[in-house]
């Protein structure tokens, strides 16, 4: 039995039981007051928040006392929490995510991998529509079909507000291209007023000046460009439109230029493959983030699964990433220990890839760093340990995808077919799902991952070191082992003997 399944069971049968009924404790709705949980950690952190007697007294007993035992455990430093929590811009972000992993403790106890009370940040296919015809298109995009309303919008965010009592800290506007809804604007600016932060991801075609402008005006805080090449030829031909090259590098400016937190997204396969850093040093001399997405053969991307990436290749991506990355995090701290504060933001390049965070894990050990990013999140000062707390995958776990017309699913990678739609959030509470369906569970359960046995070692992520900061693509196993959540990712270099396999 591995360490992470031994620490699993006595969890569940020693320390949850009393966690659970300690954060219960201080988890109430003063009249007076407001919510105890959020106001005990905000006075924890130095802010001068007055309590009537029963929180104060609840707050000095029982949440300090946790909050300053929790924190050293996990080896998470106040002054970090107390920067990204009290900032003004994005601390109420900070907050509902840091009350969604109480609630977790609270709801479920704490698991390795950890689930939160409710999800993280929900990515919301916006619509069906899309001005381009990219071949790799999870959604499918530009076929019509049913969305919803714009009144049903308001009614999902509303239902999307009110998660597990604390209410969703992110949303993400993806599509088809979310910017071609005439009412884009008008929900974006309803979704303000109701969850903290806000991201577009959009092909950056639409995004004139204007645009750029509104999006800033409404409150979103980060806008994602999708970019497939560093030349007009191979990014047009994946995205089969004519003049869009030009139109997304405009977006990408048009964003910057209005102050926008911007990254350029690349979806990596083997006609882009050679691209790849030319496209990384754009996002370098831009001064932008960069996010490489995981190729995934579903959507239309499924009749083109001779593009996907082996496991070499994908590796040679996540190793020049982990590099750049590690460099950065070593920079940082070597400015802070010379100066006593950095400027170097080392919270710029991520992967959608889970196997990510066992590169950058092996990278850093080399350098004789202790650390590990968690799936696609940064690596930031101070939330290190977290890092293999959250636990790599976070599909059903730490994040959910909502469809144009509002239906269910894990993940945007997996397909929207009987099994993977889990309702439909204009007749099924979202949190009554996040708490009980079988198929977010089963997505958050890694002892039952599946390995082989090849020329004579075990292979799979059922065996592997790392399944509990990984995890492996679940929409990868999903697409090649005909609907099998369990399979091994076989895009992993641990796993290269399966894609041999499978791809004779």
């Amino acid at each position: 039995m591995r360490l992470e399944s031994i620490e699993n069971s006595l969890l569940s049968t020693t320390v949850n039981s009393a966690l659970r009924k300690i954060i219960s404790r201080f988890d109430i709705d003063c009249e007076e007051d407001g919510n105890l949980m959020v106001n005990s950690l905000k006075q924890f952190l130095g802010e001068n928040v007055i309590l009537c007697e029963t929180c104060s007294n609840l707050n000095s007993k029982i949440a300090r006392p946790f909050y300053e035992i929790g924190s050293r455990l996990l080896r998470i430093e106040k002054k970090f929490m107390e920067e990204r929590f009290l900032d003004p811009k994005y601390g109420n972000a900070w907050l509902k995510g840091f009350a969604l992993m109480m609630k977790g403790i609270e709801k479920y106890g704490i698991q390795i991998p950890f689930t939160p009370g409710g999800p993280f940040e929900v990515v919301w296919n916006f619509t069906y529509t899309c001005n381009l015809k990219c071949r790799h298109c999870y959604e499918d995009a530009g076929t019509l079909k049913q969305e919803l309303s714009t009144e049903e919008a308001c009614f999902a965010i509303d239902s999307l507000s009110k998660v597990a009592s604390v209410g969703l800290p992110a949303l993400s506007f993806s599509g088809g291209e979310p910017l071609m809804r005439r009412d884009f604007f008008e929900v974006a600016a309803y979704a303000r007023k109701k969850i903290p932060y806000l991201s577009v991801a959009t092909n950056g075609t639409l995004l004139t000046r204007d645009n750029a402008r509104q999006l800033k005006d409404v409150g979103i805080s980060y806008v994602e460009i999708s970019l497939d090449g560093a030349t007009k030829d191979v990014h047009e031909e994946f995205r089969r439109v004519p003049g869009c090259f030009e139109k997304t590098i405009q977006g990408i400016q048009n964003s910057i230029d209005e102050g926008l937190d911007t990254c350029i997204a690349t979806t990596v396969h083997r006609e882009n493959l050679d691209e790849f850093e030319s496209i990384l040093e754009l996002s370098d001399k831009l001064g932008v983030r960069f996010m490489h997405f995981n190729y995934i053969p579903t959507g239309r991307a499924k009749d083109l699964v001779e593009l996907d990436l082996s496991p070499r290749q994908r590796l040679s991506i996540l190793q020049a990433l982990g590099t750049k990355i590690v460099n950065l995090a070593i920079q940082a701290k070597q400015e802070e220990a010379n100066t006593g504060k950095s400027k170097t933001r080392t919270d710029r390049l991520f992967s959608t890839c889970p196997q990510y965070a066992s590169v950058v894990k092996r990278i850093a050990r080399e350098k004789k760093q202790d650390f590990a990013v968690s799936a696609h999140y940064a690596v930031m000062k101070g939330v290190e340990s977290v890092a293999n707390f959250l636990g790599g995958c976070g599909a059903g776990r730490l994040y959910m995808c909502l469809e144009p017309n509002g239906d269910i699913k894990p993940c945007v990678f997996l397909p929207t077919d009987e099994l993977m739609v889990r309702g439909n959030i204009l007749e099924k509470p979202l949190e009554e799902v996040w708490d009980h369906d079988e198929i977010f569970w089963k997505l958050r359960k890694r002892d039952k991952l599946k390995s082989y046995e090849i020329k004579g070692r075990s292979v799979g992520c059922g065996c592997c070191e790392d399944k509990y900061i990984c995890g492996g693509c679940r929409a990868r196993s999903y697409s090649y082992f005909k609907g099998d959540l369990d399979e091994p990712d076989i895009g992993c270099i641990d796993n290269k003997e399966l894609w041999k396999r499978m791809n004779r």
